[in-house]
């Protein structure tokens, strides 16, 4: 399984995660809202978005090593205000969001 796909079944079970980065530093507690690429995902340049401590954070996908699921004992709700504050940029692709997501 890629990480793309981790990420939309973590943003769909509400599922904070652990992110491992390439130069072997962690993300934890990041609870992601969406993905979105520039253009296509085929165009290479894909990002997860979400929140890490009550902050937005992105995280490029080329960046990331692993994703790990933190098995929380409840799902979270995804922040609503999070899409108010991050609209989908211009000449960007939402590929996926959390229930709430436009």
């Amino acid at each position: 399984m890629n990480h793309i796909d981790t990420l939309i079944r973590l943003i769909d079970q509400g599922f904070s995660t652990q992110v491992m980065l390439k130069d072997g530093s962690m993300i934890l507690g990041f609870r992601p809202h969406d993905i979105i690429a520039r253009g296509s995902v085929s165009a290479g340049v894909v990002v997860a978005r979400g929140l890490v401590g009550g902050e937005d954070r992105v995280v490029p996908l080329c960046d990331v090593g692993g994703v790990f699921c933190e098995h929380p004992r409840e799902a979270l709700r995804a922040d609503a205000g999070f899409f108010l504050r991050n609209p989908v940029p211009r000449g960007w692709t939402r590929i996926h969001a959390a229930p709430g997501g436009n």
